[in-house]
C-alpha cells in the first residue's frame, strides 16, 4: 500500500484530495501546518481524526521571516503565497522522510491561482524546496507531469482527476459523490489574503519590522490606529474589550464610563489623543480614562468626546 503524507488546511480541496486518496487505497497521514495566519477548521479537523494520522507543525519564527521579507514577493495582497507553498513543501518532505512514505499530496489545483498554482509556479515551488516528483495532486493529476509514484507504480493518474481555474462547480459535485457530510464552504483560509488584516499587517511591519507571533494576534481583532509612531487598538465588543484589558504587558486604557478598553503601544505626547480617540466612542461628554500597566491603575487622563469623525485618519481599519 503507498503512504501519503497530504499537506492538509481542512478547506474543501485539501479535503477532497484526502478522500481521493482513501478511495484508492492510499494510507494517508494528515499533515497539517499551523501559522499565525491560517484558519482552521475544527469541525472538519475532528472528523478527519477519526480515519487517519493527523500531525500538526507548529510554524514559529521563521514561518514570520517569510512573511517579512518574501523571496517571491507577495500576491494581491500580504500573501507570499510562493515562498509559503516552499516552506510547507520542505516541513512536508521532512515527515515524509520520517514516516516512510512514498509522496507528497496537496489539494492545489491547476490555475485555480495566477500567483502561485500554474504549472511554471509549481515547478519552481517544487524546484526550491527539493520536493521535483514527489508532489501528487489528485484534483489536477491528469493535467500534470507524470511524478515519481506513477513511475513506480505507486498510484494510477486515471483514478485521479483534470480540474482546473478557478469554479468549484466540480468540487461540489465531489462532495456529493464522496458523500461528505462536513466541510469548509469554498473560501480564503488565509488572512494574509484578508484586505482589512492585511492593511494592519503592512503597517505593522512598517513600524514594528521586529514584530513576533504575539503582535500578530493583536491584529485578529479590534479598531487599530496610527498616531505617529504610536498604536491605538481599541475593543469593538465587549469581549475584545475584556480581551485587552487581560493583556498585562501592554498600557491598558480603561474608561471609568461605558464605552471601549484598548490598549496603547507608543509615545507619551500621543497618549492624550489616544485618549480623545477612545472618548469619541463614549455616550458622555467627558470621559475618565484609566492607565493600567500590569493589571494596577497608574493613572488616568480626562478626555473631552469629539465626532470620531475627526479621527478618521488615524484609522488603519
Amino acid at each position: 500500500m503507498a503512504k501519503a503524507i497530504l499537506l492538509f488546511s481542512t478547506g474543501l480541496d485539501s479535503l477532497l484530495a484526502f478522500h481521493l486518496l482513501k478511495r484508492v487505497g492510499v494510507e494517508v497521514i494528515v499533515l497539517i501546518v499551523r501559522t499565525p495566519f491560517n484558519k482552521i477548521n475544527e469541525e472538519v479537523l475532528s472528523e478527519i481524526k477519526k480515519e487517519a494520522k493527523v500531525i500538526v507543525h507548529e510554524a514559529g519564527e521563521d514561518y514570520l521571516q517569510i512573511v517579512k521579507n518574501p523571496k517571491f514577493g507577495y500576491g494581491k495582497q500580504m500573501n507570499p503565497c510562493i515562498d509559503c507553498k516552499i516552506f510547507m513543501y520542505k516541513i512536508a518532505k521532512k515527515f515524509l522522510e520520517e514516516e516512510k512514505a512514498d509522496f507528497i499530496a496537496t489539494g492545489e489545483v491547476l490555475n485555480q491561482r495566477n500567483f502561485s498554482q500554474t504549472l511554471e509556479k509549481l515547478k519552481l515551488i517544487e524546484r526550491e524546496a527539493s520536493t521535483e516528483g514527489l508532489v501528487v495532486r489528485p484534483l489536477s493529476a491528469k493535467l500534470l507531469p507524470e511524478t515519481l509514484p506513477e513511475k513506480k507504480g505507486s498510484i494510477n493518474r486515471e483514478n485521479f482527476l483534470d480540474i482546473k481555474g478557478r469554479g468549484r462547480k466540480r468540487q461540489l459535485q465531489l462532495v456529493k459523490e464522496l458523500g461528505i457530510a462536513v466541510y469548509s464552504q469554498p473560501a480564503g483560509g488565509c488572512l494574509l489574503t484578508d484586505p482589512t488584516f492585511s492593511k494592519r499587517l503592512k503597517d505593522l511591519i512598517e513600524y514594528n519590522p521586529n514584530f513576533s507571533s504575539e503582535d500578530v494576534e493583536l491584529l485578529k481583532i479590534g479598531r487599530h490606529f496610527r498616531i505617529g509612531n504610536s498604536k491605538l487598538i481599541l475593543g469593538r465588543n465587549e469581549e475584545e474589550s475584556k480581551f485587552f484589558e487581560g493583556k498585562k504587558r501592554y498600557l491598558v486604557l480603561k474608561p471609568k464610563s461605558k464605552g471601549p478598553s484598548g490598549i496603547y503601544i507608543g509615545d507619551e505626547e500621543d497618549l492624550m489623543l489616544a485618549c480623545e480617540i477612545l472618548a469619541s466612542y463614549c455616550k458622555d461628554d467627558k470621559v475618565i480614562v484609566e492607565l493600567l500597566k500590569d493589571g494596577e491603575k497608574i493613572s488616568e487622563i480626562e478626555a473631552e468626546r469629539k465626532n470620531k469623525d475627526e479621527f478618521r485618519k488615524f484609522l488603519i481599519c
